[in-house]
């Protein structure tokens, strides 16, 4: 059954309730930012209530996983992606990227560029 866009916000409020009115994703209590009925663009049918942050960023993430799945699903894709992530984050190597910054070395760049527009300014 195809929805009307007037059934949208009673729909929306329904599942919600049913979601104890949490985001599905980040938890947030949905009474407090703007709630969000997502839906699958494949098919069209809706999924859940999500906040407008999680529906925005989901889509961004099955997107990209569309686009990075090569032979296998986005789903197979983002499987991988958290199995990486587990298995990394258990056993982390020694040697630290060179481009990387410390949250110490971010802070001074920034406050030396500020120091350089005051001085220009």
């Amino acid at each position: 059954m195809k929805l009307k866009i007037k059934d949208i916000p009673n729909l929306r409020t329904a599942i919600a309730l049913g979601q104890e009115n949490k985001c599905w994703l980040c938890k947030v209590d949905l009474r407090t930012v703007t709630a969000c009925l997502d839906h699958d663009h494949e098919s069209g049918r809706i999924r859940g209530v999500l906040c407008q942050n999680c529906n925005g960023i989901e889509g961004k993430i099955t997107n990209l996983a569309r686009r990075a799945k090569r032979n296998g699903t986005k789903f197979d894709f983002i499987a991988s992606v958290l199995a990486y992530w587990n298995l990394y984050s258990a056993c982390r190597r020694e040697e630290i990227h060179p481009t990387h910054k410390t949250a110490d070395e971010k802070r001074l760049r920034r406050n030396q560029k500020a120091k350089e527009r005051r001085k220009k300014g």
